[in-house]
């Protein structure tokens, strides 16, 4: 007698989503008494399978950065307040978003302001979508070229509101 999936799985406390394939595969038997078997292991090794590709797939925005503390150039790090960034040429601190609006577009657009200080100085990078395309700001440290990316990066795609990335680039004369 074929059984409700939905239903036999809520009486185990679990519940069925279109991301648990696995469970598809295994057929719920009816024993003679009435009773159902289900087998909790697969549930089991399903959601730990869905839990660790997570995890993985968070890794590079948690863990951009080495034992040092040092943040790896073309990585996703998270953007926020809480303290500077350090990159190997330099520390790159978030100092939060501000309104713009001139008369000439009342809507307005936000700016990004971080500080960047290295051993030759200290300098304000801001970066600002405006009103036309989303692309890298890009400064110096030292002589060598640099860009902060938000909202979208050339090679790393969408970035949550959260995320940025900072690269090394190398200017084509």
């Amino acid at each position: 007698m074929p059984l409700d999936k939905n239903a036999s799985m809520a009486k185990t406390g679990v519940q069925v989503d279109k991301s648990e394939r696995i469970i598809e595969s295994v057929r719920l038997e009816e024993q003679t008494g009435g009773k159902m078997i289900i087998i909790t292991n697969v549930v089991r090794v399903t959601a730990s399978a869905l839990l660790a590709l997570h995890l993985f797939a968070l890794a590079p925005c948690s863990h951009a950065g080495d034992s040092s503390g040092t943040v790896a150039y073309g990585t996703k790090v998270k953007v926020s307040a809480s303290g500077p960034l350090h990159y190997p040429d330099f520390e790159l601190t978030y100092m939060g978003k501000r309104r713009v609006t001139p008369p000439q577009y009342p809507r307005g657009w936000w700016i990004h302001d971080f500080k960047v200080r290295s051993k030759s100085g200290q300098q304000t990078v801001s970066w600002a979508a405006g009103t036309g395309d989303i692309g890298p700001t890009r400064f110096k440290v030292s002589g060598v070229d640099f860009q902060i990316e938000l909202s979208h990066s050339d090679k790393l795609g969408p970035l949550r509101e959260d995320e940025m990335v900072v690269s090394s680039i190398k200017v084509v004369p």
